[in-house]
This record gives C-alpha cells, sequence and structure tokens, in this order.
C-alpha cells in the first residue's frame, strides 16, 4: 500500500534552497498551518484532503512534494489545534505545523460545501431561472399526511414542461429542494434537479431531472438513484463542464458491518442524451477513484484500527481491485478481516432468495467467499486469483 511520507516532506523542506513563497501561503502572527500529509502523486494529495472535508488543501513545496494543510490557526501545538478546530479527532502520527514559508502555491481546495440548492415547500412555489429556461416547483398535499411534487416550465424557444411525482401520495418529505444544475453541457439549457428526503435514521433521498437534450422534442423527466442519506453530489469530474452525479454503492451499507462501521467506494453516473449512465469504470473517472482510494487509506492512517475493521475492509478491497491492485489488497483482507463477526452474507438452505427465505433457513457465508462473492455480483472485477479460488 502506498503510504504519504510526512518526515521525508519536512525533511526536503529543510534541505531545499530558501525561494520567495507565495503571500497568501506565508503566515505571521503566530498562525500556523497544520500540514496532515504529503506525496508526490497529485491524486493521492487530493483525496487525502477529500478526507479532511471543506477547507482544507493541497499546496506544491519547493521540495516538489505536495502537502495536505488545514488552517490557519492560531496555534504553537496539535493539542491547541485540536481545541480549535473540533472536526479534527484523529491525527497521523507525523502531523506537524509550519507557517508556510516554504509553500509555493494552492493547487486544490475542497468545496466548502454540496451544490447549493434550495427548499420547496407546501403551498409555497420556489421559482427558479437559468439562461432560458424557468421552472416552479411546489409540494402538493394530498390528503392528512401525503404529498406529491409538481414541477413546471418554459424555455424561451416555446417549449413547455408539467410533472408530478409521488401521484399516489408520499409521506411528506423532511426536506425537499431544487436548482438547475448542467448535467449536459451539450443541451443549451441546463437541466433542473429537485429532490426529496424522506427523513428517518439514514434514509432516503429519491432525486429527479427535468432535461432537454438538444436533439429532443421536448422536456422530458428523469428519475434517478433513491440514495440512502443526502443523495448525489455533484462534481465535474472530467472538466468537460457537465457535472457528474456522485454516489456511493448503497449495497456495502450494512453488507459487512453495522451502518456508522460501513464504508463504500464511490460510483460515477454521467446524464447522456437524456439517460443515466454509470460511468464509474470510464478512463476519464480513473483520477477520481484514485482520489477515492487515497481518501480511505489516508483515513486509516489517522485511525489505524480501520485495518481490523470489515467494513472498510470490504470498500477498500474494492476500490483496489477496480484499479488493478487486487492481488495485494485481497492478502490483506485474508489477514485482517474478522471472521467471526456477526454481519456479512447468508445464503438460503432451501435455494430461495434471501428475501423470501424464513429466518430459519438462513445460513451464514464463510466471510471471504461471502465477500468475493458479494464483489463479483457487484461488477468489481476481475477478481484475484485468490479470491476467485473461493467460488469455484
Amino acid at each position: 500500500m502506498r503510504t504519504l511520507s510526512l518526515g521525508l516532506l519536512t525533511g526536503c523542506l529543510l534541505l531545499s534552497g530558501f525561494a520567495a513563497a507565495a503571500e497568501d501561503l506565508k503566515l505571521t502572527g503566530g498562525k500556523r498551518w497544520l500540514i496532515v500529509a504529503s506525496t508526490k502523486d497529485l491524486d493521492i494529495a487530493i483525496g487525502s484532503a477529500r478526507s479532511l472535508g471543506a477547507g482544507s488543501q493541497v499546496v506544491t513545496s519547493q521540495s516538489g512534494y505536495y502537502a495536505i494543510i488545514r488552517g490557519p490557526y492560531a496555534a504553537r501545538t496539535l493539542a491547541q489545534v485540536k481545541k480549535l478546530d473540533q472536526s479534527i479527532y484523529d491525527l497521523p502520527k507525523d502531523a506537524t505545523l509550519t507557517n508556510g514559508a516554504r509553500f509555493l502555491k494552492s493547487v486544490w481546495t475542497a468545496p466548502l460545501g454540496a451544490t447549493v440548492m434550495t427548499t420547496y415547500e407546501i403551498g409555497k412555489p420556489l421559482r427558479l431561472s437559468a439562461g432560458d429556461v424557468s421552472a416552479e416547483v411546489t409540494l402538493v398535499k394530498i390528503g392528512d399526511d401525503y404529498f406529491s411534487t409538481e414541477v413546471s416550465g418554459h424555455d424561451t424557444s416555446g417549449h413547455s414542461f408539467s410533472f408530478t411525482v409521488g401521484k399516489e401520495g408520499d409521506f411528506a418529505p423532511s426536506q425537499a429542494e431544487a436548482a438547475f444544475i448542467t448535467l449536459d453541457a451539450t443541451s443549451k439549457v441546463p437541466q433542473l434537479v429537485f429532490t426529496r428526503y424522506s427523513g428517518g435514521a439514514h434514509c432516503c433521498t429519491q432525486t429527479w431531472i427535468v432535461s432537454k437534450p438538444d436533439d429532443a422534442a421536448g422536456w422530458s423527466l428523469i428519475e434517478a438513484a433513491n440514495l440512502d442519506g443526502s443523495g448525489y453530489e455533484f462534481e465535474d469530474v472530467d472538466g468537460d463542464g457537465s457535472k457528474e452525479l456522485i454516489s456511493v454503492d448503497n449495497r456495502f451499507l450494512y453488507a459487512f458491518d453495522s451502518y456508522a462501521a460501513s464504508m463504500a467506494p464511490i460510483k460515477i453516473a454521467k446524464l447522456r442524451y437524456g439517460k443515466i449512465d454509470d460511468v464509474t469504470d470510464e478512463p476519464a473517472m480513473a483520477s477520481r477513484l484514485k482520489q477515492d482510494l487515497a481518501s480511505m487509506e489516508y483515513s486509516a492512517k489517522a485511525t489505524t484500527t480501520l485495518w481490523k475493521a470489515n467494513g472498510y475492509l470490504a470498500a477498500w478491497a474494492a476500490n483496489k481491485i477496480r484499479l488493478g491492485q487486487g492481488d495485494d489488497a485481497w492478502q490483506t483482507v485474508t489477514e485482517n478481516m474478522d471472521k467471526n463477526s456477526s454481519f456479512g452474507p447468508q445464503e438460503c438452505v432451501t435455494g430461495q432468495a434471501i428475501e423470501d427465505c424464513p429466518a430459519d433457513n438462513l445460513k451464514s457465508v464463510p466471510i471471504l467467499k461471502g465477500l468475493a462473492s458479494f464483489l463479483e455480483d457487484g461488477g468489481y472485477g476481475p477478481l484475484p486469483d485468490a479470491a476467485a479460488a473461493l467460488l469455484r
């Protein structure tokens, strides 16, 4: 596994010549940057910064390394930083503070938050416009406890649209939002995205997209995935002007550990010609997959107990396999997975589908065989030879 070496960065900085520092990175007045990791690989640096969350930066240094930083903080010790920033709970052992004198420039900053969307409410139409299109979105009450969402609008070419979802009546969502987002830059008009969050412990956000490709006669309604938590994030991964729909593989949640202890590999979708395509494994997305793996590995660098956690290992192995690093990953999984965990795949001794199987007929599958089958069924392949052998 590739690791991030803070000690190497610090040594290189001390040995390198003293060049002029960027004014916005060189700190004065007792302020310090927190350096959490460093690497010569930009994708690994960005992935690590993603793990740290909003405001984290990747900066270049005189040593030729990328440093992953947070701050600045009016602090002289790591303990003081933790008191100032409650979002920091675990740090790698080689984390350190610096005034940034040998930093050159910032090359990436973690977004401050998700794509801004606006809430729409019962009987209070939300009116939106972007470029040549305008729309109205509202919740409509059906009976005592049920609601539908109505959207309508038009573009300057004279094409109008009107759609209703939840016609039979859905329970009132705890949150409902909408925004125009450019998901298909080949279209002259942006797409209207609207969501409804069901509430509950960790479920679920339903997303719809109203779109009009340039070769289409009119607008159409596209139902996207029903996802755990807050649903999609939107990010232009390949720089083509269209934002991809970013989520995680929800199948991993609860599969090998509790919900809180589960991790899941990234999934990437793209709106093309009025249809949502899974593009996770397309070459243009490779850097983003590498960043997702680096984010996981930074988490385990800061919290080393993750290397004994089945929920982490399952998702990590999936990421490693689809990046062509499956053999070493499977060895790590074999050595570290808890073979006696109460979580894991099951099979029905009568051959019935799991959801139709009586509890008395359910039998646990050996965890490694279960993971191999789970990854194969999910399209994470080709499996390492040692994993594939378990399924023969």
